[in-house]
């Protein structure tokens, strides 16, 4: 009996040791990663440079809380914001429902309403708050209270004429940039221009959540720049620190001047190693160019898969959903004997792959093929 409580689904694997964009199991076998740990994994595993950053840390500061200056925490806000124009100020968190849940409190807060509108297709977390806003009733049916009515109002992602629903009684809309667990879903031209329109018209605040839209994984830093709108509050966790545990929560200069002291608080948020971590895959990032690299594996993934009976390719950069003919759990199933991993996804149809933005060409092809085979595979 394991003394781990049985929550999640796992794969036949015991995993032992992972470097680059390679996993090995206690059976001796080496395993192609195109899910990144959950798209935590922008370096892949082991990356010597972050090994250093979070060796020197410990060495340095290793924790103090949040009582005192540390010139880290400063470096690593300038690098979570990177080439923002508009976004003025971070926040650190642990996770991205914590990121999620200052952002839902700071919008409240800001505007004195209650009510969030949400997409029919999001998620944004397991905490009380983000659970409640999140879209996916498989998900949100799970919270142990009954919240409000007036905490949560849904509307369906690109729809035009939904845009109605959001009126002067809403305290904020919050989007999961591109819907993921739903499919890897895209909105249709001009949805978000339209949406931050709405919102400035009613007095709302836009908060994107880009837990895994973010930090380069769609092809630019932020996954709001693909669509032309400036969010008042923008959410990061997931590839934020390479596989260390940090999230934030980032805005706008308005926001900041409104906001003072207590108004939001965490213990291990900010801490000194999580910070080396951010400064250094933003680093890494930019200066490897891997988000070029990440529009590059997009194209030749769309280019390769897509002229494939029955298959659709969407999403952008690093976040990608395949659909196909095939169950995604027969084809995550016939890919994982071919020694290759891939996510699931909310649509039955529908695998998502999330590589690392370090995957080589090499490397690239080699899934390419793998997928290929697979679907060519009798049934």
């Amino acid at each position: 009996m394991s003394s781990l409580l049985d929550v999640y689904p796992r794969l036949p694997l015991k995993l032992v040791s992972a470097r680059g964009c390679w996993l090995k199991t206690d059976a001796g076998r080496s395993l192609l990663d195109l899910y990144g740990g959950h798209a935590v994994s922008p370096l892949g595993h082991a990356h010597p440079e972050l090994h250093g950053a979070l060796i020197a840390a410990h060495d340095t500061v290793d924790f103090y809380s949040n009582s005192v200056h540390m010139p880290i925490q400063e470096r690593a806000a300038s690098a979570a914001l990177a080439d923002s124009q508009h976004l003025s100020w971070a926040h650190f968190v642990n996770s991205g429902t914590e990121a999620n849940e200052a952002a839902l409190h700071l919008a409240r807060r800001f505007t004195s309403r209650t009510c969030v509108v949400s997409f029919d297709c999001s998620f944004h977390g397991r905490s009380l708050g983000s659970l409640a806003v999140t879209g996916i009733e498989g998900y949100r049916k799970r919270l142990s209270v009954e919240t409000p009515p007036n905490w949560r109002r849904g509307i369906r992602f690109g729809n035009r004429a939904d845009l109605e629903r959001i009126d002067d009684s809403v305290a904020a809309v919050i989007c999961e940039s591109i819907p993921s667990i739903a499919g890897v879903l895209m909105p249709p031209e001009g949805w978000y221009p339209a949406l931050a329109a709405r919102c400035r018209e009613v007095g709302a605040l836009l908060i994107f959540d880009e837990v895994q839209g973010g930090v380069g994984r769609c092809g630019r830093w932020f996954a709001h720049q693909l669509f032309g709108v400036e969010p008042d509050l923008v959410t990061l966790a997931k590839g934020l620190g390479g596989g260390f545990p940090v999230g934030a929560v980032l805005g706008n200069p308005e926001l900041a001047r409104w906001i003072g002291h207590g108004e939001l608080g965490t213990t291990f948020g900010g801490g000194p190693m999580a910070c080396a971590m951010i400064c250094a895959v933003s680093n890494i990032i930019q200066r490897e160019q891997l988000i070029e690299r990440n529009r590059c594996t997009f194209q030749r993934i769309h280019g390769a898969l897509s002229p494939l009976p029955g298959v659709s390719v969407r999403g952008a950069g690093a976040l990608i959903g395949l659909e196909t003919p095939l169950p995604a759990s027969e084809l995550r199933q016939r890919l994982l004997s071919r020694s290759v991993v891939v996510g699931s996804s909310g649509q039955p149809n529908t695998v998502r792959l999330l590589p690392p933005y370090v995957l080589s060409e090499e490397e690239l092809e080699l899934g390419i093929s793998a997928i290929i085979d697979a679907l060519g595979e009798p049934s």
